[in-house]
This record gives structure tokens, sequence and C-alpha cells, in this order.
């Protein structure tokens, strides 16, 4: 298996980004057709989404789209962190507008995205444009990522947090704090009621219940990736989030997509339907956040992700060491998939000295219990406080027996 088929089955999340440049493509955003052009396309997507909901998601993913670059434009920094940046043509349109733009995401997206986009852009946008895989969960990945920004930043987050789990949301959080501390800047992001937007889009475009669109989404990304969804404050009510997201050192100043919706050409200059939309994304709010001085959080580089693997007979150990995630879960599932594993009854995963597992880690921990004849033939042992913990508030403690 490829490289690239290898991140999709850890980090399935990234083929939905491809749906996303694909709606704008059908939307004259500038760029989109041609960045489309270069890019493999080739991703599952659901063939069968009425053509009114698919109406909703190309006006909803256009409004996002150019709010998002409003928004940075308007921010007062001058780098702009966009994460996860996905597949969208945003770092041409912003160093087009002269700031200095940063794309963090996956891998598999940054080593697709980055020659697409590089062939496309002027040289002085190249100039202003660098692009880094990163783990969200991990500050020292985002930290060596913008070690060459400039200024204050403006860290734009759009369709990112609603996919964590509990830990990983407070490491996003603790991570995005120490960042502002240490470069200044504000953290902008709808990802609290963002989840609603296509829903709302259509409801307001239509007339009709919402709940046709929900349904719809939740089928259409079981069919495009079977991602998990963790309940977190995400999920939960506002005063919920906003309490845990000051808890962790924010405070919120509120900003209506209404307030800054543009034309959009998806509405094919239909003003009563741009009115609609202005009067229902009032419910729609970005959170522009800012952090209180304070002292910049040092961390320790970690333990070099290694894999070491023992055969004892029909028992195959596994002894991790570093963090298991979005990067080093492809390669975990490489190296198992490289062991002659006939005979193989029980698989035992040495967790001694592991220091964080993402959901992406425990995405690949399910694929090799579920290569066995038995998967409840998979244990861990040597079990850490800080792993135990992820282990138990997200079930997989209940699931796997510890030895």
């Amino acid at each position: 298996m490829d490289k690239k088929a290898l991140f999709l089955e850890v980090n399935p999340v990234f083929a939905t980004a491809k749906g996303c440049l694909g709606l704008l493509m059908n939307t004259g955003v500038k760029g989109a057709k041609e960045l489309g052009s270069k890019i493999d396309m080739g991703v599952p997507r659901a063939t069968d989404t009425p053509p009114e909901i698919i109406r909703a998601y190309m006006v909803s993913n256009e409004a996002r789209y150019y709010i998002g670059n409003i928004m940075a434009e308007e921010s007062g920094c001058d780098t702009i962190v966009d994460l996860p940046c996905g597949y969208v043509p945003r770092g041409l349109a912003l160093t087009e507008s002269g700031k200095e733009f940063y794309g963090l995401d996956l891998p598999a997206v940054i080593e697709e995205l980055e020659p697409a986009i590089r062939e496309i852009a002027t040289s002085e946008q190249n100039d202003k444009m660098h692009f880094e895989a990163v783990d969200a969960t991990n500050l020292d990945s985002l930290r060596n990522a913008l070690k060459g920004a400039k200024g204050k930043i403006c860290i734009l987050t759009d369709g990112l947090l609603g996919y964590f789990n509990n830990p990983e949301l407070d490491s996003v959080l603790n991570n995005i704090r120490e960042l502002l501390k240490e470069h200044g800047g504000v953290w902008i992001t709808a990802d609290k009621f963002g989840t609603d937007l296509g829903a709302i889009t259509y409801v307001a475009l239509t007339d009709s219940d919402g709940e046709i669109v929900r349904q719809a989404m939740r089928s259409g990304g079981t069919k495009v990736a079977d991602i998990p969804i963790s309940h977190t404050v995400i999920h939960g009510t506002v005063s919920e989030a906003k309490k845990y997201f000051k808890e962790h050192g924010f405070e919120i100043e509120e900003v209506t997509y209404a307030k800054k919706l543009p034309q959009l050409t998806s509405l094919n200059d239909n003003s009563d339907d741009l009115e609609k939309l202005r009067k229902a994304y009032e419910s729609i709010i970005m959170w522009v956040m800012t952090v209180k001085d304070g002292e910049v959080k040092n961390t320790d580089e970690g333990k070099e992700f290694d894999v070491q693997w023992e055969r004892d007979g029909s028992t195959l150990v596994c002894k991790i060491t570093g963090r298991l995630d979005t990067i080093t879960g492809p390669e975990l599932l490489s190296e198992y998939r490289e062991q002659n594993t006939d005979g193989v009854q029980e698989i035992i995963m040495d967790l001694a000295d592991t220091e964080y597992i993402s959901s992406a880690g425990l995405r690949v921990i399910n694929i090799m219990s579920e290569s066995l004849p038995d998967p409840d033939e998979f244990r861990f042992k040597n079990v850490t406080e800080d792993v135990m913990d992820i282990l138990e508030v997200t079930g997989f403690a209940d699931v796997y027996e510890i030895i």
C-alpha cells in the first residue's frame, strides 16, 4: 500500500477536504478550478445527494471560504495560519492581498496540495506561502512549523475541532494558547456553530426542515470516511463551550457570519436569497479569541517515535516509543503489515514508553485488532497514567484487556 493510501486509512477525514474544493470549483472561486485540475479528486463520495442539498453545500462552502478570508484580512495580523488548510486556494487569495500564509495540515494533504498550488501561484505569492505537515495535538510540531513566522499571527480553524475527543481537544486548545502567547495575535473559529451551517443554509434557501440535510451529512460522511465523532463541548451547549474555552485561557469576542457575508456567485445574483442567508447567518457565530499575556510554556522534544517487534510463538509484541498520532500512525500500520503474521493469534502492545495516542493512533489499533482471528486477543500492557486517561475517555480501556 502506498503512503497516500495509508494516510487515507489512518486519517480518513482528509478525504472530506477534497469535497470542499469540489464544491468551490463550481462557484467561481478564483483558483479553485485550476487547483482542482492538478489534484487527484478521486475520493469516495455520496452519489445520491439531492440537487437542492448540493446547492446548500455549495453556497455554505463559498460563504465560509470568503468569510474566513475577510476575517483574516481584517485581523490586523500580517501572518495567517490556516489550520487545517485543506485543499482550498486560500493561500492564493491571502498572499495576493499581501499576507504571509502558513498552510498546516496532515502530511498527505500537504504533499498533494503544495506542489499543485505552487504551480499556479505567482513568484510573489510563492515567496509568501509556506506549507507544513503537522499534528495539531503536538505543540512541538506546531512550533516547528511556525518557527519562521514574523509578527502577530491569525490562526484560522474551520471544520477541525469537531473531530477531536476530549483529550485531543484539551491538547489543541492548550497548544493554540501557547502559540498566541509566543507570537501574539488572534484565533478565529466558527467550529462551535459551523457544524449546522449546511442545514441552516438549506432551510434559508428552501423554507424547508433542515433535518434532511443533517441526515444527508451523517450518511454522506459515513460513505466518505468512517469517523466516529466524540461528544465534546463542541457538540454541547454554547454556555458549556464558552466556559471551557475561557478555562483554557481564551477571551472571546463574537462576530456573526451575517455581518461579514459578501455577494456569492453560487446565488446567481439572487438578492432575495442573499437577504435570507444574511438573516439565517445571524446564528452562525465566529469566536475571535485572544489570550492574556503570560509565561510561555517550555516543552521537551519528547521521545523519538520508534516501534520494536518481538514474536513469541503465536504472540506478537509491539513496543511503541513516543507519540502515536496522525503522523506516526501510518508508519506503525505500514510496519505491522510488513511483519510475518502467519499463525499470530495474539497481539500485545507495550505502552511503557508511549507518551500520547491520538484518534488516528486508536484507529490503527482497531485495524490491528480486527486483523486477528479473534479481535479480543489484542491487549495492552505497561500503560502509563497519561495514556490510561486517553484509553478510558475513549472507551478503549473497556474494549481491550489491559494486563
